[in-house]
């Protein structure tokens, strides 16, 4: 049997427990001796990424049989993200996008991209987000025409995680025309990043998460075949409910492991300071703060693990996403800004890595959805269903 394939499968068979010591084992070997360096350059490790595939743990998230999929995949969010969430990010995303692609494609494509995705480490982007809409999916301007064998894309999309290492891209797209009141029927396609029309944009300079490669990307009269349609045409806006679900969950489980990394640099700071005589974790107002910041972290882990555990069994978990992804959000800022008040000008000026966590953290905040857009989502439910 291949080398390759063996560690896949040993992995595909690890109770969380062990999932957890076995991704903290990569991420600590792979990741954290090259975090800082990759963020201060922005550059992103396409090696690591083989490596992660070569080791299996891609393999859990793309496993469509894997009964615990969403609650592993926050276990290797969260422990990833502990060493650096950029490169987090750049690790999980394009696996979670694969297993989108491979789940809702028709035949003969899905079997043609899944082959690819088992055999090789594939990237698939996803290119959603405009600069005109942001959150409001409803407002999307990029079209999709149909053509004899498929569809024509134009339009523009603006903030895309890792398109410059991607095969493939996901992009949303009308494919009706709106009348004034209607947003059109949205549609998801599979398109080869190397299509004819398709023009990746120059970098942003982001504020964190510098390791993980955000871009524009352009679609001029781009052709995708009928195949590479994902899910039925004019299902995209269900299409978007079911996978934002899952990718807030996933986003909560980063904001748990930044966290979690402040919380143990401040620990490791206050035993190492010496304030008045003794060490800094001796003042009270030290400890307790540290001791408030665990009590967040375990509120949002818990959060986290409630919506993760929800879709993994079959039930709605959309309000349980927003809520989780909402308060992990805010937790985060709240945790990496006090380890970064608690540990001076030392947390300031970056002579740790507290500072780099308190940049990475707004992303948390940001991503799949402001604090408004969430807050809107809970509080219709609780008019639709009530409280929990």
């Amino acid at each position: 049997m291949h080398p390759k394939k063996k560690a896949s499968m040993a992995v595909a068979s690890l109770t969380a427990t062990s999932l957890r010591s076995a991704t903290r084992d990569f991420a600590a070997e792979e990741i954290t001796p090259i975090a800082e360096e990759q963020d201060r350059l922005e550059q992103t490790p396409l090696d690591v990424y083989a490596s992660f595939w070569s080791r299996g743990l891609a393999s859990v998230i793309t496993d469509l049989e894997r009964r615990s999929y969403l609650e592993d995949l926050c276990v290797i969010a969260d422990e990833l993200a502990y060493a650096c969430a950029g490169i987090a990010t750049m690790l999980v995303l394009p696996t979670f996008f694969n297993r989108i692609a491979v789940s809702y494609l028709a035949e003969p494509a899905r079997t043609e991209v899944r082959d690819r995705i088992l055999s090789q480490p594939v990237m698939t982007a996803f290119a959603a987000s405009e600069a005109r809409a942001g959150s409001d999916f409803n407002r999307l301007e990029t079209e999709a025409r149909r053509v004899d064998g498929g569809y024509i894309i134009n339009g523009s999309k603006a903030y895309n995680a890792n398109l410059r290492t991607a095969e493939y891209v996901i992009v949303v797209a009308r494919t009706t025309t709106p009348g004034p009141r209607s947003s059109g029927r949205l549609t998801w396609f599979l398109v080869p990043a190397t299509a004819p029309g398709l023009t990746i944009g120059a970098r942003w300079h982001t504020f964190g998460m510098r390791s993980m490669d955000l871009s524009p990307v352009e679609l001029q009269d781009v052709f995708v075949p009928d195949g590479f349609r994902l899910g039925a045409e004019g299902a995209g806006a269900s299409l978007l409910g079911e996978v934002l679900g899952q990718s807030r969950t996933g986003i909560g489980a980063i904001a748990v492991g930044i966290a979690r990394r402040a919380r143990d640099e401040v620990m490791a700071y206050g035993a190492s300071r010496y304030l008045y005589g003794d060490k800094l974790y001796k003042l009270q107002d030290y400890r307790f703060r540290i001791a408030q910041m665990e009590v967040d972290i375990s509120a949002a882990r818990a959060l986290v693990l409630r919506s993760a555990t929800a879709y993994d069994r079959g039930l709605p978990h959309g309000n349980a996403a927003s809520i989780a992804k909402l308060f992990a959000g805010q937790m985060v800022m709240r945790v990496t800004a006090e380890a970064s008040g608690m540990l001076g000008s030392a947390g300031y000026t970056g002579q740790t890595v507290v500072e780099k966590l308190l940049r990475d953290a707004r992303h948390a905040g940001i991503v799949e959805g402001t604090e408004p857009t969430h807050k809107e989502t809970i509080f219709a439910n609780l008019l639709r269903r009530g409280g929990s």
